[in-house]
Parts: C-alpha cells; sequence; structure tokens
C-alpha cells in the first residue's frame, strides 16, 4: 500500500511539477540550438558587409561586438523562457556582487579598456607598435584583447588594459620616420671624407627624403673608434629596407676608401722594468 502511495505521489509530481515547466525548457534550448547559428550567421554577414570599410580596426571591433550582445541577447531569453525574470537574475548578481566584481574585474577593464583604443585610436590596425617590450604589427583590437603579429611571424595577444594603463610606441602613427645609423670609423682616419662617403650613399637612395637633408654627425670619440652617426628622413613604409641597405652599402663604400671600421681590441704595454722581473 505504501508503494502504490509513493508511487502516486511520485507521478502527481511528475504531472502537476515537471510536464507543466517542460514545454518551457524545450523552448529554452531550442531557442539557443537556433539562436547561436544565427549569431554566428549575423556576424558573417556584418563581416560581409564591412568588407570594404576603409576602417579595418573599427570593423572587426564591431563585429565582435555585435556577437557578443547577440548571445547575451539569446542567453537572457532563454533564461527568461524558463521562467527566471531578467530582474530576478540581476537581484541574485547584485547581491554575490562582491565575489563578481572580483572575479570580472580584469575581464570588465578590458572591455573599457577596448572602447578607449577605439575612440581614441592610439593605434589602428596595421601599425607598427610597441608596449612593454613586446613589438608588432596590429592585426586586430576586440573587445578584451589586441592581437600583433611580430616579426617572427608569432601571434601576441595582450589585454586592452595593459595597452591603456602602459606607454605605447607607435612606430607608424606619423607618415616620417628618423632613421639614425650608427659608424665607427678608425681614429687616423679622414672624418671628412668619411662624412662624403656616407652622404653620398644617402643621397643615391630614391627614398631618402631631401628635406631636412641627411646629415653626418661625430656623435662620440670611443675608446676604439670616431662614432659616427649618419641620420636621414625616410618614409615609415621604407624604414627597415634603408636600414639594411645602407649599412651594407657603407661597409663597401668605406672599404673601398681604406676606411678602417675598427673593432674592441686592447692594447698592454710592457716597461723594461716588467721584463727584468720577469728574467
Amino acid at each position: 500500500m505504501t508503494k502504490t502511495i509513493s508511487a502516486q505521489s511520485l507521478w502527481d509530481v511528475i504531472i502537476n511539477g515537471v510536464l507543466p515547466f517542460l514545454p518551457h525548457l524545450v523552448s529554452a534550448v531550442l531557442m539557443v540550438a537556433i539562436g547561436l547559428p544565427l549569431a554566428r550567421y549575423l556576424q558573417k554577414k556584418c563581416i560581409k558587409k564591412l568588407h570594404n570599410s576603409g576602417d579595418p580596426t573599427l570593423k572587426r571591433f564591431l563585429v565582435n561586438l555585435v556577437y557578443i550582445f547577440s548571445i547575451t541577447f539569446i542567453g537572457i531569453s532563454a533564461l527568461s523562457t524558463l521562467g527566471i525574470a531578467s530582474t530576478s537574475l540581476l537581484t541574485v548578481l547584485g547581491a554575490a556582487s562582491l565575489a563578481i566584481g572580483l572575479a570580472m574585474k580584469d575581464f570588465l577593464s578590458n572591455i573599457a579598456a577596448g572602447f578607449v583604443l577605439i575612440f581614441l585610436r592610439p593605434f589602428k590596425v596595421g601599425d607598427y607598435i610597441n608596449v612593454q617590450s613586446a613589438s608588432g604589427t596590429v592585426t586586430e583590437i576586440n573587445l578584451f584583447m589586441t592581437v600583433l603579429n611580430t616579426r617572427g611571424n608569432e601571434a601576441l595577444f595582450i589585454p586592452n588594459n595593459q595597452l591603456v594603463t602602459n606607454s605605447v610606441t607607435n612606430y607608424t602613427h606619423n607618415s616620417m620616420r628618423r632613421l639614425d645609423i650608427p659608424v665607427g670609423i678608425d681614429y687616423n682616419a679622414d672624418i671628412k671624407k668619411a662624412r662624403e662617403i656616407l652622404l653620398q650613399e644617402m643621397a643615391v637612395n630614391d627614398q631618402t627624403q631631401k628635406e631636412p637633408p641627411p646629415m653626418v654627425l661625430v656623435q662620440n670619440l670611443g675608446d676604439n673608434a670616431i662614432q659616427l652617426i649618419a641620420r636621414l628622413w625616410v618614409e615609415k613604409d621604407f624604414y627597415t629596407q634603408i636600414k639594411y641597405d645602407l649599412l651594407e652599402r657603407f661597409k663597401i663604400s668605406l672599404d673601398a676608401a681604406k676606411i678602417t671600421i675598427p673593432f674592441p681590441q686592447l692594447t698592454v704595454h710592457l716597461s723594461k722594468e716588467d721584463n727584468h722581473g720577469k728574467e
């Protein structure tokens, strides 16, 4: 008799409790199952729409923003279908605000920093930047992090808040860059002749800017060499190419003129007293 009553009670719970809730559960599952592919489809449509946009930085940011808002909307709608009101959900989150705030502090700061980077534009996609000894070309700025591609074709993922709270050097922000190439010559060499050779090689390069004009200065009188500095202005896109090209040209031309580029060396002088002491 007890078993019959227990089975009947369990059946009543299923009939009165679970079955009325089942349509809501099915609706929530269907909403998520349909909504996620729909969010991805919407993301792809945005990419196609913005494909010809002249601002790749804003394009990638907006695409990610649309996708995240779509996922958030689907999640809230599914919870509402299950009978969990958004206000109730916010109340529960508010009760645990301290723990959630500490856990999501960096997460939220990265999102805020992402908006700062998009609106203030210290750099954009395609710029070559340096932050905290990390350098690379910006390939993407999303809500949470910025992606750099290094010269070694490595991907660097830097949280957005680090780019807002630290100094960032943007090497390609301006169209022109100053290129300084140090050159050491022997103390017995003719400085004027060495200067003429370096200036001539800089003038041969088509990408060298005429204004301000190239110059060669004596930077320092070092321990082993007279340190010259060859200074010129170049377009940012040709900076690295011109640097390596001129380094090779300088070496070849100075060798041809018999002007030595010395290497560090140590000269030891022995006095007669030292020699007698050894005998």
